[in-house]
């Protein structure tokens, strides 16, 4: 790890100026807007942040470099990717990926029927926890609704070159096989409503539409990047993947597993506007294929051009596990 931490060093300065308790909402150029190009590049980046009481605040910097993640942005629960007709209705029954099930949020599961909605890991993880709460709990119920005809993507140590990750799949279909998980294969939801005290999600089956009656929804659907911050920026993106362009090649999940994905840094992270740069799962785009090892090398090539060490920056070396699970047609993976 001290590798990937050595440029730090020469960003003491910068990185002091960003106070804690305040959240970024804006990043621009000092004194223009996206359309400006007259001494663009010479110009600071402006970073606005706001304070739990509204305070607003405008600093200036040389670079910026955004690894706040995904976690906060998730897919939508409908199968085209818009939003879910009915979904505001139902809102108060819906949980995000993960949700601590043997934990603070148990109360919320026990003694009632859950779906969780999504195939990959996030998926397996949610559908483990609450099997387990289900010996616990009399009335538990715990649905599995995955658009596939089978949970392909969370795998077993035969096919994963990760352990840990290989166990999901080993004790999810195992949840399902003794029937503490019921498996509602090739459900597209479509809608929600209430139907008396319980959400009634539709979902496209086969050649009908079918309704199923569930307590608690979790969208475990995957994540996409939230951009909204860079409206003032020149972001140059992927159409498809949304990953900066010169990386999404390199990702393409129709393509590539985490395993497969070359060694890359700044050059491949650079935007229009230089001095910006999504890391980690964030610029992955909508990719789930995002392995931690590659963001921490990401990160270290990106401090290291920023610190003026070019050299150290281009040295890129990354080593991932030689698996091929993780393709996937657009949901959630790694």
């Amino acid at each position: 790890m001290a590798r990937y931490l050595e440029p730090l060093a020469a960003l003491d300065g910068i990185a002091s100026r960003i106070r804690l308790g305040m959240a970024v909402t804006d990043v621009s150029r000092e004194g223009m807007d996206r359309t400006r190009t007259a001494g663009r590049d010479a110009a600071p980046l402006v970073v606005r942040s706001r304070g739990a009481a509204g305070t607003v605040e405008d600093r200036t910097f040389r670079a910026v470099i955004d690894a706040s993640g995904t976690f906060r942005s998730a897919n939508s629960l409908a199968s085209n990717g818009l939003t879910l007709p009915g979904l505001a209705e139902v809102a108060d029954r819906v949980m995000p990926a993960l949700p601590d099930v043997l934990g603070r949020d148990r109360a919320v599961f026990a003694g009632r029927h859950t779906t969780v909605v999504g195939a990959g890991h996030s998926a397996a993880n949610t559908v483990i926890a609450l099997a387990s709460l289900a010996r616990d709990e009399p009335g538990t119920r715990v649905t599995w609704a995955i658009r596939t005809a089978s949970p392909d993507r969370v795998t077993d140590a035969e096919t994963d070159g990760l352990p840990g990750r290989a166990s999901l799949g080993v004790r999810a279909r195992r949840a399902v096989a003794d029937g503490r998980v019921t498996l509602l294969d090739g459900f597209e939801t479509v809608g929600a409503r209430w139907d008396g005290d319980a959400v009634a999600l539709a979902g496209r089956r086969g050649t009908g539409v079918t309704t199923h009656r569930t307590d608690v929804l979790v969208n475990a659907t995957g994540f996409r990047p939230d951009l909204s911050m860079y409206r003032e920026i020149r972001l140059d993106l992927d159409d498809v993947v949304e990953a900066p362009r010169r990386l999404a090649p390199l990702i393409d999940p129709n393509v590539h597993s985490c395993g497969t994905v070359e060694p890359h840094g700044y050059r491949e992270l650079a935007h229009p506007d230089q001095g910006v740069f999504l890391v980690g799962m964030k610029s992955y785009g909508r990719a789930p294929t995002f392995l931690l090892t590659t963001g921490y090398e990401q990160v270290r090539s990106v401090v290291a051009w920023i610190a003026g060490d070019v050299a150290s920056a281009r040295a890129i070396e990354l080593v991932l596990p030689a698996t091929g699970v993780c393709s996937t047609d657009g949901g959630e993976c790694c």
